[in-house]
């Protein structure tokens, strides 16, 4: 984390680029063995990680143009694997 001013760096922010990509495709993994997600907080750490992004010199946040298009991925997959769980659930409610 890093405080109001603080600048992180290329290596710092591509770590939690990846360690929350990961986070994301384990929460896509456990919706779909059932388990109920709390994603409390993940916009939160997404918008930290898009913030930390836009404030690398712009040669260095374009090194990581396309891991961040691979987490928006991940991010509309699992909102997807979400839904359609969720209305397996509602249908079977009826």
């Amino acid at each position: 984390m890093t405080t109001t001013g603080e600048l992180e760096s290329l290596d710092g922010v591509s770590a939690r680029l990846k360690t929350l990509h990961a986070y994301v495709q384990d929460c896509e993994r456990r919706v779909l063995k059932g388990e109920i997600m709390d994603l409390q907080g993940l916009d939160r750490n997404v918008l930290e990680v898009c913030d930390a992004v836009a404030a690398l010199p712009p040669a260095e946040a374009q090194e990581l143009e396309s891991r961040m298009s691979e987490l928006i991925e991940a991010l509309e997959q699992l909102a997807g694997t979400m839904q359609v769980v969720q209305e397996k659930i509602d249908g079977g409610a009826s």
